[in-house]
C-alpha cells in the first residue's frame, strides 16, 4: 500500500476560499453568526458551515460561541485583521478595474461626412456619460473603413448599408429620406413638385446633370437607385463633401439627391428641398459596423446603445 497522505501538509496550490472568509469577517465584524447572515443574505448554517470550513483549511480554531455571542480566538483576532486589508485590497482592486473601464479609448472610423452630420448629438450624450474615455475619431474613406475594422485597427465604424466582408457585422442605426437639391427658383424643382416621376427620364438627366460627394460613389445607394430604375448616371462634377456639393448647387452649377440628415434650416434658405417619392426606394440606411467576434467593453456597449437608439432629425418645414 502506498503511503498515507499527511493532512497536515498543505497544497502549495490551494486556494484561499475568500467567501469562507468574508464569513468569517462578517461573524467577527458583529461578533453573530445571526448578524453576519442578515447582512450576507444567506442562511445561518450556510454562514457556520464555511467558516468551520475555513477553520479545517487553515487548521486552527478561529471563535468560540459563548451564550449566543462570539469571542475571536488570538488566532482569530489576527484572520480578522487580514480579512479586513485582504477586502480593502480586493475593493481598490475592483475600483481599479471600474476605473480603467472608464478611461479606456473606442476608434471610432467613419466618413467625415457622418462625424459632422450623424454623429454630433451622439458623441456629445456619449461623453457626457463617461467623460474620462477616450474617443479616436477617425475620418477615412468607406473603403478605407472598412480595412481599419477588418484588421481590428478600429472598434467600430459607420457605413451606408453595402456589401460587406463576412467577419464584420452590420447594424442598421437610422433611415433617411432622400432629398432633391436645386437652386432657389429653378424650374426642375417646380416640376419635381407638381410630378416627380416626370423627371425620371433620359432627357431630364441629360439636360441636369448631378453634383455627387465622393462618399455618394462606389456602391453608395445613389448608383444602385439610377442602376434600378435604368437611368444615366450624368455626374458633372465629384467633390469631396456634401457642404462642398450643397455650396454649388445654390451656385446653379448643378442638382444633386443627398439624405435629409444633412440638410439643415440654413440650407432651406438657400436651396430648393424635394422630397424624393418614397416608392422609389432611395433612402440611406446607416448602420454600425464591427468585427463579429469583436470584444464588446462596457464602453463600447454603451456606445452601441447610444447609436442604437440615435433621434431622427428634425424635420424641414415645406417651401
Amino acid at each position: 500500500m502506498g503511503a498515507k497522505t499527511d493532512r497536515t501538509e498543505k497544497d502549495p496550490y490551494e486556494v484561499l476560499d475568500l467567501k469562507a472568509l468574508r464569513c468569517f469577517f462578517f461573524v467577527a465584524k458583529h461578533g453573530s453568526v445571526t448578524r453576519a447572515a442578515i447582512e450576507l443574505g444567506i442562511a445561518g448554517p450556510a454562514v457556520t458551515q464555511r467558516v468551520k470550513q475555513l477553520e479545517e483549511d487553515l487548521g486552527i480554531k478561529l471563535y468560540e460561541s459563548r451564550g449566543g455571542r462570539v469571542r475571536l480566538t488570538p488566532a482569530g483576532e489576527h484572520a480578522k485583521a487580514f480579512a479586513i486589508s485582504i477586502f480593502d485590497e480586493i475593493d481598490d482592486f475592483e475600483r481599479s478595474l471600474k476605473q480603467s473601464e472608464e478611461t479606456g479609448e473606442i476608434v471610432l472610423a467613419a466618413h467625415d461626412a457622418y462625424f459632422g452630420y450623424l454623429l454630433p448629438t451622439t458623441i456629445e450624450e456619449f461623453k457626457r456619460a463617461h467623460p474620462l474615455a477616450r474617443l479616436r475619431l477617425l475620418a477615412r474613406r468607406i473603403e478605407e473603413v472598412v480595412s481599419l475594422l477588418r484588421n481590428n485597427e478600429a472598434d467600430l465604424g459607420i457605413l451606408p448599408a453595402r456589401q460587406l466582408p463576412p467577419e464584420l457585422l452590420f447594424r442598421p442605426i437610422a433611415t433617411y429620406a432622400a432629398m432633391l437639391l436645386t437652386p432657389k427658383r429653378h424650374p426642375l424643382a417646380r416640376r419635381a413638385r407638381m410630378d416627380f416621376n416626370s423627371l425620371l427620364n433620359k432627357e431630364t438627366m441629360a439636360r441636369h446633370p448631378l453634383i455627387v460627394a465622393e462618399v455618394q460613389r462606389h456602391g453608395g445607394v445613389l448608383e444602385d437607385t439610377f442602376a434600378r430604375l435604368k437611368l444615366p448616371l450624368n455626374i458633372s462634377m465629384e467633390v469631396d463633401s456634401l457642404d462642398t456639393l450643397k455650396r454649388y448647387v445654390a451656385h446653379g452649377l448643378g442638382v444633386a439627391v443627398v439624405p435629409e440628415r444633412c440638410l439643415t434650416e440654413e440650407d432651406r434658405l438657400r436651396l430648393e428641398i424635394i422630397p424624393v417619392p418614397r416608392e422609389l426606394n432611395a433612402e440611406t440606411t446607416y448602420g454600425v459596423v464591427l468585427r463579429r467576434d469583436k470584444h464588446r467593453s462596457p464602453l463600447l456597449k454603451h456606445l452601441l446603445d447610444i447609436l442604437s437608439a440615435m433621434p431622427a432629425p428634425p424635420r424641414l418645414e415645406k417651401t
